[in-house]
């Protein structure tokens, strides 16, 4: 079996296309060394040899991103309150340069654990899975290519904005400050986009988890713009820059994404807008209430033959659903995406506990 070291985004950005495009690729065994992890360098007034309260803050948005990441995965709830062992494995420790602002957090032992979540309970996930898992939360929510991302959305979001300025002096003004920064790695981030539509197609958590890591960029920006500059997972940001887009507000309301095992006890066809399920969650041994609207693009007659299938024969199906919960209860759900699972043996027993 083939060993690679993971040292940094590259290199994890290059093997996680492989693995992803290349089905006949082989897994090899990997060592992460000092990867993933989340770096940040400030230059300014304020900041020699010290952490603001704003950028303590900030970090602690960070932990609390991780933590909503691993209850979302685990618990298929983001705002689940996780158990003290959690808490405790999931806690970052970060390093303060010496003589500088600047900040380390290693972040390999919270994704191996978030990763070891996205796998428990699916019978069909193997170590292959698990290292996709690990590298993709690595490459698409914490590296320098996903701050890069995040950077030239807030930047296109800042520049519609400033086009309805109606002074041409101040809006030339702005839009010239916006260019000040540069996405210097471009042919990365956009290898990392490609990846992403692939990879949310069977983890859909990723997208939830990387709107709530752009929710803790947004608490990093807007703590640091009276900086000169900062320097964020290795992309140089002009204090300028940085005051410029924290004046982007941003929606913050998150919805999750989860992917689970369902056993489909019931389905309500009488509502003429949607299809209702009672489903039970054979991972998580949980009842949920999900909608399926019938006018949806994915709404096919083979998608409800696999329905009706998997009801009539009492087998389980893939279910990937758009939830809110409320006081750790999902209080809506919209099925998504329905995949037939082949292979039944390992489900065979599994039975909701209120039948």
């Amino acid at each position: 079996m083939t060993r690679i070291k993971i040292q940094n985004d590259s290199e994890a950005l290059d093997l996680l296309q492989k693995l992803v495009n290349d089905p006949s690729y082989e897994t090899p065994e990997v060592e992460f060394e000092n990867w993933p992890k989340f770096e940040m360098h400030v230059s300014g007034e304020r900041y020699h040899s010290t952490i603001t309260p704003e950028l303590m803050e900030s970090f602690l948005e960070l932990q609390k991103t991780i933590n909503k990441s691993f209850a979302l995965v685990r618990y298929a709830d983001s705002s689940r309150r996780l158990t003290n062992s959690d808490r405790e494995e999931l806690k970052i420790l970060v390093e303060v340069g010496e003589g500088s602002s600047g900040f380390l957090a290693p972040l390999e032992d919270q994704a191996s654990k978030i990763s070891e979540a996205f796998v428990e309970g699916f019978k069909t996930m193997d170590s292959r899975h698990k290292l996709i898992a690990i590298l993709s939360i690595g490459a698409l929510a914490f590296s320098g290519y996903a701050f890069n991302g995040y950077m030239e959305d807030k930047k296109e979001v800042r520049l519609a904005e400033i086009q309805k300025i109606e002074n041409d002096a101040e809006r030339s003004e702005r839009i010239r400050t916006l260019e000040l920064y540069k996405d210097m790695n471009e042919g990365q981030t956009e290898k990392m986009t490609e990846l992403y539509e692939k990879i949310i197609e069977n983890m859909p958590q990723m997208l939830t988890i990387t709107e709530h890591m752009a929710t803790t960029y947004d608490k990093f920006i807007a703590s640091t713009t009276d900086a000169d500059h900062i320097t964020v997972q290795g992309t140089k940001v002009p204090g300028e820059v940085v005051a410029e887009v924290s004046n982007t507000p941003r929606n913050t309301s998150v919805d999750d994404r989860i992917a689970s095992v369902y056993r489909i006890q019931n389905v309500d066809h009488s509502i003429n807008t949607d299809y209702k399920f009672k489903l039970f969650d054979v991972i998580r041994k949980t009842d949920v209430y999900a909608t399926l609207p019938k006018d949806g693009s994915f709404v096919t007659d083979k998608i409800l033959d696999l329905i009706q299938d998997a009801e009539w024969s009492r087998k389980v199906v893939l279910l990937q659903l758009r939830t809110k919960t409320r006081g750790g209860r999902v209080v809506k759900a919209e099925i998504e995406k329905v995949t037939e699972i082949t292979d039944q043996d390992g489900y065979g027993d599994v039975a909701p506990d209120s039948e």
